[in-house]
């Protein structure tokens, strides 16, 4: 998640340079055709593309709403996981008095967590922009590890190893842990260190935790439906194309000279357009750990804080600072 107050120009820069490049040459080419070689007729009448791009702008902020809401749906995901972790582990607390009970029950959850985070982080390339500014941008030096070595250290900080032989050849860990400590509150309830009512309030929270890892899976795995982000990058596409042929004879009107200012103006009008059809495609995935995407690290790690302050424990992870401006 990007936290800096201004977008500085290199970021900008990296956004918009594969566009400007391709508009360059094409309103150069343009301006050459029409001035210098005199193809006056490759000149259009500017209300055509009007039109188109009317019409453009209309779908590109159709797709930009779709697109918010699966970020933001994603961010209020997290922050039930972030609200339910916390009440589940006070609850917990509260009606456990052993304090290694606590604290393997506690811990295992900061796995499920942290798993949780991983296994979203996975890349689906049906799912992800087509740039996969999420490989080539900030994350490649950030993440530190690959997804089995990632469980294999949450695991290892724990001290259950034993959970890693068994659950490293699973689809879907994560889920293997909340049955894990479904059980385990089974078990509490046989030997009698919870009663009915308390053994089910707890057993409620962790369906809750279930619900929240379920929506996130459906962000996930479900992209933006392809008739939505194709077709608005193809008419972006077809409105920058044409732009050049529509602003040389209107440029051309300001006189000699007037008709190289259509590259100025192709590259500042395509500039407008790609980028907010770009806002849509990055905002697409949310946990692809892009620029623009939820900060799983920095929520995870929030919540390890707080757990670790409830069961007394004082070796508490170092707090995620930006890192260019960006929050992973």
């Amino acid at each position: 998640m990007y936290v800096g107050k201004e977008f500085k120009f290199s970021l900008l820069w990296h956004f918009a340079r594969k566009n400007l490049f391709r508009t360059l040459l094409t309103s150069v080419a343009v301006c050459i055709l029409y001035q210098v070689i005199g193809w006056k007729w490759i000149g259009i009448s500017f209300i055509p593309i009007a039109t188109i791009g009317t019409a453009v702008a209309f779908y590109v902020g159709f797709k930009n709403n779709q697109a918010y809401d699966r970020l933001w749906e994603a961010r209020k995901l997290w922050g039930g996981i972030t609200n339910t972790s916390r009440s589940f582990a006070i609850m917990f607390i509260a009606v456990v008095p052993d304090k290694e009970i606590q604290r393997e029950f506690l811990y295992r959850h900061l796995g499920w967590v942290n798993i949780l985070r991983l296994q979203l982080r996975k890349t689906i390339p049906w799912a992800t922009s087509k740039d996969n500014l999420h490989q080539t941008f900030l994350s490649e030096k950030n993440e530190l590890e690959q997804f089995d070595a990632g469980v294999k250290k949450i695991f290892s900080d724990i001290g259950k190893m034993e959970y890693y032989e068994m659950m490293q050849s699973r689809s879907n860990i994560a889920n293997h842990i909340l049955k894990k400590q479904i059980h385990e509150l089974g078990r509490l309830k046989k030997t009698s260190v919870i009663d009915e009512y308390e053994h089910s309030d707890l057993v409620k929270q962790i369906v809750e935790l279930l619900n929240y890892q379920g929506g996130c899976e459906r962000i996930k795995n479900t992209p933006l439906y392809r008739q939505f982000s194709v077709f608005s990058r193809i008419f972006v596409m077809l409105f920058i194309f044409l732009l050049p042929f529509g602003l040389v004879n209107e440029m051309a009107k300001m006189g000699t000279y007037g008709v190289w200012l259509t590259v100025p103006f192709s590259l500042l009008i395509s500039w407008v357009f790609y980028t907010m059809e770009q806002i849509g495609e990055f905002s697409e995935n949310p946990f692809d750990n892009s620029i623009n995407d939820v900060p799983l690290n920095t929520i995870c790690r929030t919540i390890e804080t707080d757990i670790k302050e409830f069961v007394g424990d004082t070796d508490f992870p170092e707090k995620v600072i930006p890192i260019d401006d960006v929050l992973l």
